[in-house]
């Protein structure tokens, strides 16, 4: 499942009121305009995954997302776990797909910021680019039309953080946020619960923050190895079941 699995566009009924509380919304808010802020940062996350097999048992796959962002143009994305790895850059010129243990990357023409890249990604070579709301809260006005629930439900701790723990509902996902409680309302903690298979498999990201971290635009750029073979997009959309 995506990490930005509840940003995705379709027309559902209004929510009703009665089911909104205020505070919720109010806390997405400042998030997404203290993330506003940022224009240099690296997000480490420990992932888990929840796949549903045939018979309906769920198993989970551990993982680990680094994420290193020089705003507005450019991002390297790390994505690694025991079945495949992927690597992802953006120069403000290119977007990257890369499987280093494959050997392989693939890329196409991006628009010179962020947020215009990862809806190209998504929208027209069905990429997910992992965590992808974490550069377009605040940006993308129709998340919150979309929200049908929101929740208050306790301070919580998140390691040595004590976060606000939210709960939101949306036509086909819940999902929940723990943000930190200090003057930087950073995300500590998502969880997705996809809302279309019986059986509700989640994906759930812990996030670890360095925004002090001055990151060149330069140093993000994805340079090839001598051995890798570059392959057409297309292609490497067709590989994105394939292990390593």
């Amino acid at each position: 499942m995506s990490a930005s699995a509840w940003a995705q566009a379709a027309d559902q009924p209004e929510a009703d009121d009665s089911l909104i509380d205020q505070d919720a919304f109010d806390a997405l808010d400042h998030m997404a305009q203290y993330l506003q802020t940022l224009t240099s940062f690296e997000v480490k996350s420990d992932v888990t995954t929840e796949v549903v097999l045939e018979g309906g048992q769920k198993v989970q796959f551990g993982g680990a997302l680094d994420l290193k962002v020089h705003r507005p143009d450019a991002f390297k994305i790390v994505a690694a776990s025991d079945t495949r790895t992927r690597e992802m850059y953006y120069d403000g010129k290119l977007f990257t797909i890369y499987a280093p243990v494959l050997g392989y990357y693939a890329d196409f023409a991006a628009p010179p910021t962020i947020g215009l890249t990862l809806d190209k990604a998504r929208t027209e070579y069905d990429i997910e680019i992992p965590l992808a709301d974490l550069f377009t809260w605040g940006t993308d006005q129709t998340i919150r039309a979309r929200i049908k629930e929101a929740l208050v439900i306790r301070p919580e701790h998140i390691g040595n953080r004590t976060c606000m723990h939210y709960a939101f509902r949306q036509e086909k996902v819940d999902w929940q946020l723990w943000l930190e409680e200090s003057d930087k309302p950073l995300p500590c903690k998502i969880i997705i619960t996809s809302r279309v298979d019986p059986a509700m498999p989640q994906y759930t990201a812990v996030l670890h923050w360095d925004t002090a971290m001055n990151i060149p635009a330069s140093t993000l750029a994805f340079t090839p190895p001598a051995t890798a073979k570059r392959i057409t997009i297309a292609e490497a959309a067709g590989q994105k079941g394939d292990d390593q």
